[in-house]
């Protein structure tokens, strides 16, 4: 299972091409994702988004492994348990084998005993019985035995064939790889977006003051305009006055000056006399 780390994200400004060709070295796998200068006080920053996500597929196609592999460990220990049932049988059956064995070799001295007239034939009969009865027993044990290590052998050759077939292991590291490209493919969707998101706030806050920017422009410009009607005006009105009007408001204009001259003149000496009144106290 993949479980490294596949994708590059870069949170700030898009690096120089030098550094871009650098990290690219080498690395052509890899996933590289330009976020912007993405918003570190918003509730769940991109990164830490990126490590949950990462966290959570991780903790899924590892739980799915491990799912398989203690199925297979189960199979491994089930196997196991047959092939040492078979041992044990094989044991039994050898036991068995050589206890028929030495029933024939018993049942060979009871021919001779009877042959010799060791033994009578009511005696024989009765012994050759139960030698036979003890055969048909251990001869039962020995097929009971033999039968299942057939079906344990059995057993053991079809889970072999089944795990074969299913690769439930293989199949397992196969869906966690899928998981984690799936969760990559995400990471890189979610890092996408918000970049896209984080430019489009950027782009509207550019538009914003390009607005006020335009506000501002158009009033300068209208008052400028206004101040230019009224200048035109009191320039045609001007032109429309006779000399003597024209001389009159010449005249007018001057004697507001020389009024506002005197005036100031008159509170200069104002001033002067006021300072020296406070030298005349000092003293």
């Amino acid at each position: 299972m993949k479980v490294d780390n596949n994708i590059t994200l870069y949170a700030g400004a898009q690096p120089g091409r030098a550094a871009m060709e650098g990290a690219e070295k080498g690395q052509e796998n890899r996933k590289t994702v330009f976020a912007g200068d993405l918003n570190p006080g918003q509730e769940s920053p991109l990164r830490d988004r990126i490590a949950e996500k990462k966290a959570k597929a991780q903790e899924k196609a590892m739980k799915m492994v491990g799912e398989a592999f203690h199925g297979d460990l189960q199979i491994d220990e089930g196997m196991e348990e047959s092939r040492q049932h078979v041992k044990e049988l094989q044991e039994e059956c050898v036991g068995l084998q050589d206890g028929l064995a030495d029933i024939d070799k018993r049942q060979e001295a009871l021919d001779a005993a009877r042959a010799n007239g060791e033994i009578g034939e009511e005696a024989y009969r009765q012994d050759l019985e139960n030698l036979k009865q003890e055969r048909k027993v251990q001869e039962q044990k020995l097929a009971q035995s033999q039968g299942q290590i057939l079906g344990e052998n059995a057993s053991i050759r079809s889970t072999r064939r089944e795990r074969l077939k299913y690769h439930n292991m293989t199949d397992a590291w196969e869906q966690a790889d899928g998981i984690m490209e799936a969760a990559n493919d995400e990471i890189v969707s979610m890092a996408m977006q918000e970049g896209m998101d984080h430019a489009e706030e950027e782009t509207e806050k550019r538009e914003e003051q390009a607005e006020v920017i335009k506000e501002e422009k158009e009033e300068k410009e209208k008052l400028l305009e206004s101040r230019k009607e009224k200048r035109e005006e009191e320039e045609a009105w001007i032109e429309e006055l006779s000399p003597e009007e024209f001389s009159d408001l010449t005249r007018s204009s001057d004697d507001v000056q020389k009024e506002v001259q005197d005036m100031l003149r008159r509170m200069n000496l104002l001033e002067e006399d006021i300072k020296g009144a406070a030298v005349d106290e000092s003293l």
